[in-house]
């Protein structure tokens, strides 16, 4: 019998999953295979490796719980919205949303995230865009079980303060002149003493309730939300790409290299909305500007529930990056892409996707932004020892204004 291609493999492992396994574990852990196996499949993985880390991932997954009630219609949705006890009812809502669109997945996923009394747009960036990937990935991959997946996890961790935020936009718009690209904002958020004291059980995006309890806190990430210049939507989502990168790899102490967990998803996120924005999937103008400004808000709410770091573009400059010739190849070659245990040894996957991500950024703005993503890739394979920003006793902590 013919072996069966990697596609066939990742088809068959991922409704293994969706069947067994719960998305949201009772600890609250999310159900890390579908992206661990996404990410892999576009790393070019084979079918032995697909198999080898699903096979080191599903033992720690616990199964399917009933939820109390089934769901639907509209209302029955909205009135559970951020309940994870109905992830297994909602995930049998919207497979059946999808039968009744003719299983297109898109145009389901587009009505659930933009239309109706609570769109489920904002969802899609809680946990740090975990569900924002399963989309991007199942919009690349064709594959219609993550955008299930998806949207029930924009359903069950819905973030009801991050959607007000976004949603309603303050009644006297600010002028132009008071607009600014995103890595201004951030300088100036670095120094807002409304924002200081908010974290005070140490970094994790676990945190960011606290600072929308804050109604100082709350009022300073409304006027950079809003003052974003967004004009450009394209040359903004390069901004953005370059911020990100630069969070993730430039803000550690100077000759102590760490990297924060939740800043290396900001990567990630940017990548997807990139997917949404250029296929393209998000095509109604005011969508695509919901969806970017959603992606700006996730960045300051995570820069800020990571302490607001130094930014130092200077750690992304030495001779040994500058003289790396071995090329996106050699990287993948280097990170031990293709050996059994790299997804283990990387985070259970994270570090992989955080470097896909670069390197899909590379291709689209390495014109613009020359070796930055490169560089950034080489420094997380060759320096990464583990993640911080956790929030956990001891751990390595980034360069911090105290």
């Amino acid at each position: 019998m013919a072996q069966k291609s990697s596609r066939a493999v990742f088809d068959s492992l991922l409704t293994k999953t969706h069947v067994q396994h719960a998305l949201i574990q009772p600890d609250g852990r999310h159900n890390e295979i579908p992206g661990a196996l996404a990410t892999l499949l576009f790393l070019g993985a084979t079918p032995d490796r697909l198999e080898a880390a699903y096979a080191s991932i599903k033992d720690d997954l616990g199964p399917w719980e009933p939820s109390p009630r089934s769901i639907a219609d509209e209302e029955t949705k909205e009135r559970f919205l951020g309940d994870a006890r109905f992830q297994r009812a909602f995930m049998s809502y919207f497979s059946m949303e999808n039968g009744m669109f003719s299983s297109n997945p898109k145009t389901l996923a587009l009505s659930h995230l933009f239309s109706g009394p609570q769109p489920l747009l904002a969802g899609l960036f809680s946990s740090v865009g975990r569900p924002l990937a399963l989309l991007a990935d199942g919009i690349e991959l064709r594959a219609a079980l993550l955008l299930m997946q998806s949207l029930t996890l924009c359903a069950v961790d819905f973030p009801v303060s991050f959607h007000d935020l976004l949603t309603h936009p303050p009644a006297t718009p600010p002028p132009l002149s008071s607009l600014f690209p995103p890595e201004d904002l951030i300088g100036l958020a670095a120094y807002d003493g409304r924002l200081s004291g908010v974290m005070k059980a140490g970094p994790g995006f676990h945190g960011a309730s606290h600072i929308f309890a804050s109604a100082a806190a709350r009022a300073a990430l409304g006027e950079y939300l809003w003052r974003l210049d967004a004009r450009d939507e394209a040359r903004l989502l390069q901004q953005l790409a370059a911020l990100a990168a630069l969070l993730l790899a430039a803000t550690h102490k100077p000759a102590h290299p760490a990297f924060d967990l939740y800043l290396a998803r900001l990567v990630t996120c940017v990548n997807s909305v990139r997917v949404l924005l250029e296929l393209p999937w998000v095509e109604e103008p005011a969508q695509r500007g919901l969806l970017v400004r959603g992606l700006w808000l996730v960045v300051l709410v995570v820069y800020i529930t990571q302490l607001r770091p130094v930014i130092d573009g200077k750690l992304l400059v030495s001779r040994e990056l500058a003289e790396e010739q071995r090329g996106w190849e050699g990287l993948w070659e280097a990170a031990g892409v293709g050996e059994e245990g790299t997804e283990e040894r990387f985070g259970r996957g994270e570090l992989l996707r955080a470097l896909r991500s670069l390197s899909e950024l590379a291709k689209r703005y390495g014109a613009v932004h020359g070796r930055l993503y490169f560089h950034a890739a080489w420094k997380l394979v060759g320096q990464w020892e583990g993640w911080t920003g956790l929030g956990i006793d001891r751990e390595v902590m980034l360069n911090i204004r105290l």
